[in-house]
């Protein structure tokens, strides 16, 4: 209180900054979709091709009989092309667009953008191994786990590492 009367700043000031945080994360995010549509070829494609063939590597180190070619992983009449949705790019961009657009130092953002990374990268390589073998036994629940179980897992995984960025940043000033 200032004079009797309770300081109304401060209210202002926090909205000022959600706001700011709110259209800095959208600026943020058009611009990497848009750093990714148009260096598709040169970032995504490679990393569509590096996905495969690791999946494909951890496969085989789990005994599976599986071929590789390029973004193409088959195993016993069933494959699957990895592309865009399954390669945890855009997911991956919009968790950096949050992070990069929270406000606090750059050191926390690096260190949130390369765990959250990680958590990622992880859990898509878990999610294509866990899709060429649901594909392989159970190819009528192929299209379930890939369009819907997946999905909501990616995006509470993404919720989460930013949540759980947030309270570590909060918790070491």
């Amino acid at each position: 209180m200032v004079g009797g009367m309770a300081d109304v700043s401060e209210p202002r000031r926090e909205r000022r900054t959600e706001w700011r945080f709110c259209l800095f994360f959208a600026a943020l995010t058009v611009a990497v979709f848009a750093l990714l549509y148009t260096a598709h070829d040169l970032l995504v494609v490679p990393i569509n091709r590096h996905i495969a063939w690791l999946a494909g590597a951890a496969l085989r180190a789990l005994g599976a009989s599986v071929v590789t070619a390029g973004p193409i992983i088959s195993a016993k009449g069933f494959a699957v092309e990895i592309k865009n949705n399954c390669n945890a790019v855009f997911e991956f961009g919009l968790y950096a667009a949050a992070v990069c657009a929270y406000p606090t130092s750059s050191t926390s953002k690096a260190a949130g953008i390369l765990a959250g990374a990680g958590v990622i990268y992880a859990l898509n390589m878990l999610r294509v191994v866990s899709l060429v073998v649901l594909g392989v036994f159970a190819r009528d629940w192929f299209e379930i786990g890939h369009l819907y179980v997946w999905q909501i897992v990616f995006f509470a995984a993404v919720v989460a590492c930013w949540f759980t960025w947030i309270a570590r940043v909060h918790a070491h000033p």
